[in-house]
C-alpha cells in the first residue's frame, strides 16, 4: 500500500462528557527448526563467569533461576555477550509456551508448556528428563540451591492443575514419580476465586520461603518443606512475582488492579489502585535518594512508586496495556539508570529514572515479554537488552541508544504454525547465549551476536526498526495477528480482512485511531469500499487501531479485488483505564489492499457423513490476537483448548458449487493410547453451521458462551473461516471471529468497558483469531493392540428405543428427552461420553441455537451405562415450524426424527 506524508493537525475534539459519565457509571517464514534438534557443542568450559551473588538460596552460578533472575526482579545478567562459535537451535514441545526458562550452572534449561509438561533440556538442545502434570504451566519455576543437609538440588513447579511441585532434578532418576519431593495443594488452602490454577511464577525469599500466586485469589507462602507459612487473599487471580524489599517485605500486584506491599508474616502494609488489571512483575530499583518500586498496569501506565509509601512518583502512559515486567539497567553505584519495557502498542520504551523517554522502538506487533538486560562482549562498552515481540523476532538492541544489535525470527515455516510465532514469553540470558519460547512451542537457543557472524534469512542487523520511519498508511495483519510490511498477493475466498492504521513520525510511532466513539464522529471520517463491489461489513477495533472487513459470503475465486479506504486519524483524548474518550484530528489518511482471491483446490469440502462414520476434525490451538488484551488474559487458555467436531450433514453442492454444512463441537482430549475422545466435562458442546464451496468454508454459532479466564462471555456470533486440504488439514490464513455486546458479559461488562475492550466505547468485543484444524480420525488402539471404540463411529449395540417432545410455551419449559437401548452384551459407560439432542429445521437444516451445554443432561441406568438424555426447552424457545431433533453421541449422529413423530412425555 502506498504511505501518504504528513499532512497538518486539523482541529481538536472536544471531549464527550456523557461518554465520561456512562464509563464511571459503569465502572515470508524463514524456515522449519528441526523437531528433534541437532546436537551443538555444550557451553565450553572455563568461561569467565562469575555471576553477582544471589541474595536468596538459588544455586549461586546458574545464571539466570527465576522469572527475573533475582530477587528485585531486576532482569539482569552479569554475563557478557560473547558468541562462542556455537549454533542456535529449537527444542519442541506440544503446544505453546508463555512461561520463561530457568537455567541452571550446568546449562540445563528448565520451561513448563501448554502440552502441561515441564522439561528439563540438555545444552544441546535435547530432552532431558520431563515431568507431566494436570493441566497447562503457563509460568516460570524456580531453582533452590542444592540442600546442605541432602545434597538434593530442587526445582518448585506452578501447574493450572492447582499443585506446586518440588521435584529433584537429578538426572539420573528413572521414573517421572521418583522426582516428586513434595506438592502443596491450593485445593487444600481454597481462596475465592474461580479454580486454584498456579499462574504467577514463583519467587524465593531470603530465608528460602516459596512465594506463588494462584487463580483462586489467594498468594501463597510456603515453608520450604512445602507446608504453607500463610496466604494473603485478593480480589482477583495473581499472576504477577514477588520483589523483595531488604528487610524481606514483597511487593506484588494482582488482576483486582491494586500493587501491594505486605511484610514477611503476610500482613498488609500498603495498596496503590491502579485502573488496570496487573500482570507484570514489580522491580525494585535503587537511587542515590533510596529505592524505587517500577510496574506496568493494563491502564496502559508505568508507574514509579516509593516503596515505603505507594505513593506515584511518576507515570508513563504508552499506547496500550503493559504486560510487561521491567529491567532496570545500572551504574557502577548500583543505582538505576534506565527502566526497559515493552508495550501491547508494539514498542519498546526506555526511560530515564525520572520518568522521561531516551528511546523507542517499534516492533510493529504485541509485546508482552520482559526484557532482559546484559553486558555487551568484554572489550564494549554498555548493555543489551534482549526481548521477544508478537512477530516472532528475538531482539538484541544497544540499551543505551535503541539501535537494533541485532534480531532472530523464530518463525517457523510449517503451514499450521506459520502465523503462531508470537513471542510472549521472556528470555532468559544463559552462559552462551538466550533462551526463549513461543506461541509456536519451541523453545529457541540464540548465541549471543550469533546473527553478528551468520547472515542468513532468520537474521537482521539493521539498527533501524522495521516499519517506515514517516508514515501514515494502513498494513494487512494476519489472522494469528502479525503486521505485514508487504501486502499479501492472495488471500482466502472464505477470510476476514484485518488493517492496522499506523502512524509514524521521525521513527516515532504516534497513537494513531480512526474515529471511534458513538457520536461525535463526522461525516466521512471513515469510507471502506471493496471493488468488484460485494456485500462486506466493516468493524473498528475498541482501541480504532484496526479495521475488521468481513464479507458477508465467499468471494470469487480467481477474482482480484481492491479495499480502498480513506479517514481520519485521531490521537489523544481523555483516558479512563485503557479506554479513550474523545481525542484531536492527527491527519487523513488514505490507503489501498490489492489481492486476489484464492482458487479451489478441491471440488467440495473432504467431509463424509455414513451410516457407520462420519468425518471427524479436530479444532485446536485458538489463538485470540485482536484485541491485544485477550491474548495478555488468556494466551495460553486458548492454545490449550482441544475440540472435536464431528460432520452431521455435508449437502450436495448447487450450481454455484456452494453446500450447506452442519458440524457437532464438542471439547476433547487424549487418551491413554493417543485417541482424540470427547471429554465428559467439557465446557464447550455447540453446533456449527453454515456453508462451503470447493475447499472453503464458513462456520457459525449464533449462541455460545466461550470461558476467558472462568468468565463466560456470551457470544451472539462465533464464527470459523477457512480452507482444508483433501488431508483435511487447515490452509494458512484461516479466521476466527466472534463478537458479543460488551454489557451483557455478566459481572464484568462494565470493567471490560473502562479495560477498553468495546468499540464505540460500551458497544462490541470482536475477538479476531485463527486456530489450527487437523483431522480428527487418527488410528487409536488399545493395551491389547484392538482398534479401541472412536468418537466418529457408531457406537456398537447402542440405539434409541424412544423420542418423547413436550413444546415450550411462552410460559412453561418444553423438553425432548432420547430414551436408548443396548444390544446385549453392548455397553456404553455414562461417564465416558457426552451426548447431546440437537434440534435442526427440517426443511433447510438450520439448526435451532441455544445454549446447549447448560440445557442438556444425562441420565445413566443401573449399569452405569448411559440410559437417557434431556435437552430442556427454556420458556419462549423459538422453535422453526418443523422441527428435527438428532441423537448425538459424543459427535456420532446417531438417530434422526422429526419432533412431529415424537411421543409425548409419560404422564403428561
Amino acid at each position: 500500500m502506498p504511505r501518504l506524508p504528513f499532512l497538518p493537525p486539523a482541529r481538536p475534539w472536544a471531549s464527550l462528557l456523557l461518554a465520561a459519565t456512562l464509563v464511571l457509571a459503569g465502572c515470508a517464514a524463514p524456515g522449519t527448526p528441526p523437531a528433534s534438534p541437532a546436537a551443538s557443542p555444550a557451553p565450553p568450559g572455563g568461561m569467565d563467569f562469575t555471576p553477582a551473588p544471589y541474595q536468596v538460596p538459588v544455586p549461586p552460578d546458574a545464571p539466570w533461576p527465576m522469572f527475573r533472575r533475582d530477587h528485585r526482579n531486576t532482569g539482569r545478567s552479569t554475563i557478557s555477550a560473547a558468541y562462542h562459535e556455537d549454533q542456535p537451535w529449537a527444542f519442541r514441545t506440544g503446544k505453546g509456551i508463555f512461561s520463561t526458562p530457568v537455567v541452571d550452572a550446568d546449562g540445563t534449561i528448565y520451561i513448563g508448556s501448554a502440552d502441561r509438561n515441564f522439561y528439563a533440556i540438555n545444552p544441546d538442545g535435547t530432552e532431558r528428563w520431563r515431568f507431566s502434570t494436570g493441566e497447562i504451566i503457563d509460568s516460570a519455576a524456580a531453582l533452590h540451591a542444592p540442600d546442605p543437609a541432602t545434597g538434593i538440588a530442587a526445582i518448585t513447579v506452578p501447574s493450572g492443575d492447582g499443585f506446586l511441585y518440588h521435584l529433584d532434578t537429578n538426572p539420573a532418576l528413572a521414573q517421572p514419580q521418583d522426582r516428586l519431593l513434595w506438592a502443596f495443594d491450593a485445593a487444600a488452602h481454597p481462596g475465592t476465586g474461580f479454580n486454584n490454577w498456579f499462574e504467577g511464577n514463583v519467587a524465593l525469599g531470603y530465608d528460602g520461603t516459596i512465594y506463588a500466586g494462584n487463580t483462586n485469589f489467594n498468594y501463597y507462602a510456603l515453608h520450604p518443606d512445602g507446608t504453607l507459612a500463610w496466604s494473603y487473599p485478593t480480589g482477583s487471580n495473581n499472576w504477577s512475582q514477588a520483589a523483595l524489599a531488604p528487610d524481606g517485605s514483597l511487593f506484588w500486584a494482582s488482576n483486582d488492579t491494586y500493587v501491594r506491599r505486605v511484610d514477611p508474616a503476610g500482613q498488609e502494609q500498603w495498596t496503590k489502585r491502579t485502573l488496570g488489571f496487573i500482570a507484570a512483575s514489580a522491580a525494585l530499583g535503587a537511587g542515590p535518594e533510596g529505592d524505587t518500586l517500577y510496574i506496568g498496569s493494563f491502564d496502559s501506565t508505568l508507574l514509579a512508586l516509593d516503596p515505603a509509601t505507594g505513593e506515584t512518583r511518576w507515570r508513563y502512559t504508552t499506547g496500550d496495556h503493559i504486560y510487561s515486567s521491567v529491567a532496570l539497567g545500572q551504574d557502577a553505584s548500583g543505582h538505576t539508570t534506565a527502566i526497559y519495557f515493552g508495550s501491547t502498542d508494539g514498542v519498546f520504551y526506555a526511560l530515564r529514572p525520572d520518568g522521561s523517554l531516551m528511546w523507542q522502538f517499534d516492533t510493529g506487533d504485541p509485546i508482552r515479554s520482559s526484557p532482559a538486560l546484559g553486558p555487551a562482549p568484554q572489550g564494549e562498552d554498555g548493555a543489551i537488552v534482549y526481548f521477544g515481540s508478537g512477530n516472532g523476532k528475538l531482539y538484541a538492541l544497544d540499551a543505551a541508544t535503541g539501535a537494533r544489535r541485532w534480531s532472530f525470527d523464530t518463525t517457523v515455516d510449517e503451514p499450521e504454525l506459520a502465523d503462531r510465532n508470537d513471542l510472549n514469553g521472556s528470555p532468559a540470558l544463559g552462559q552462551t547465549g538466550v533462551y526463549i519460547g513461543g506461541e509456536h512451542g519451541f523453545l529457541w537457543y540464540v548465541p549471543y551476536d550469533y546473527c553478528l557472524h551468520h547472515a542468513g534469512p532468520r537474521c537482521s542487523t539493521d539498527p533501524a526498526a522495521d516499519l517506515p520511519a514517516d508514515m501514515a498508511g494502513l498494513f494487512y495483519v494476519t489472522p494469528g495477528g502479525s503486521t505485514l510490511l508487504e501486502d499479501p498477493a492472495t488471500l482466502p475466498a472464505a477470510a476476514v480482512i484485518t488493517l492496522r492504521l499506523v502512524v509514524r513520525e521521525a521513527g516515532q510511532t504516534l497513537d494513531a485511531a480512526v474515529c471511534n466513539s458513538p457520536v461525535g464522529c463526522p461525516a466521512g471520517a471513515l469510507q471502506v469500499t471493496i471493488t468488484p463491489e460485494v456485500p462486506i461489513r466493516v468493524e473498528k477495533s475498541a482501541d480504532g487501531h484496526y479495521l475488521h472487513i468481513i464479507p458477508d459470503g465467499f468471494l470469487e475465486p480467481g477474482t482480484a479485488y481492491t479495499i480502498a479506504v480513506q479517514g481520519q486519524a485521531y490521537t489523544g483524548g481523555l483516558r479512563l483505564g485503557n479506554l479513550s474518550l474523545g481525542g484531536r484530528r492527527l491527519r487523513p489518511f488514505s490507503d489501498t489492499l490489492a489481492f486476489t482471491a484464492q482458487d479451489s483446490a478441491l471440488p467440495r469440502l473432504p467431509l463424509q457423513v455414513g451410516p457407520d462414520e462420519v468425518t471427524a476434525l479436530e479444532w485446536t490451538r485458538l489463538a485470540v490476537p485482536l484485541p491485544p488484551m485477550l491474548t495478555s488474559l488468556n494466551q495460553i487458555g486458548f492454545d490449550s483448548m482441544d475440540w472435536l467436531l464431528g460432520a452431521v450433514d455435508v449437502g450436495e453442492p448447487g450450481p454455484d458449487g456452494t453446500g450447506r454444512l452442519l458440524l457437532w463441537a464438542v471439547g476433547a482430549q487424549r487418551d491413554a493410547n493417543g485417541q482424540l475422545v470427547v471429554d465428559p466435562q467439557t465446557n464447550y458442546l455447540l453446533p456449527l453451521s453454515g456453508t462451503y464451496r470447493g475447499d472453503a468454508f464458513i462456520l457459525s454459532n449464533q449462541d455460545f458462551d466461550m470461558k476467558i479466564t472462568e468468565v463466560d462471555v456470551p457470544f451472539h456470533l462465533f464464527e470459523l473461516r477457512g480452507r482444508l486440504r483433501a488431508d483435511r488439514t487447515l490452509l494458512p490464513a484461516a479466521s476466527a471471529y466472534a463478537e458479543t455486546e460488551v454489557l451483557s458479559i455478566p459481572n464484568f461488562g462494565p470493567y471490560m468497558v473502562v479495560a477498553g475492550l468495546a468499540n464505540n466505547w460500551f458497544e462490541k468485543l470482536l475477538p479476531v483469531g485463527t486456530y489450527v484444524m487437523r483431522d480428527g480420525t487418527l488410528p487409536a488402539t488399545s493395551a491389547e493392540g484392538t482398534a479401541s471404540p472412536a468418537p466418529y463411529r457408531r457406537p456398537p449395540g447402542v440405539s434409541v428405543a424412544s423420542l418423547a417432545y413436550s413444546p415450550p410455551t411462552t410460559q412453561a419449559a418444553g423438553q425432548v428427552t432420547a430414551t436408548l437401548a443396548l444390544a446385549p452384551g453392548a455397553t456404553y459407560p455414562s461417564t465416558a461420553h457426552k451426548a447431546a439432542i440437537l434440534l435442526v429445521d427440517n426443511a433447510t437444516g438450520e439448526p435451532v441455537f441455544l445454549d446447549y451445554l447448560a440445557n442438556l443432561s444425562q441420565a445413566a441406568g443401573p449399569t452405569g451405562d448411559l440410559q437417557s438424555i434431556t435437552l430442556a426447552l427454556p420458556p419462549g424457545t423459538s422453535l422453526p415450524a418443523n422441527p428435527e431433533a438428532i441423537v448425538i453421541l459424543d459427535v456420532f449422529p446417531l438417530h434422526r426424527q422429526p419432533l412431529a413423530e415424537a411421543s409425548p412425555p409419560p404422564g403428561s
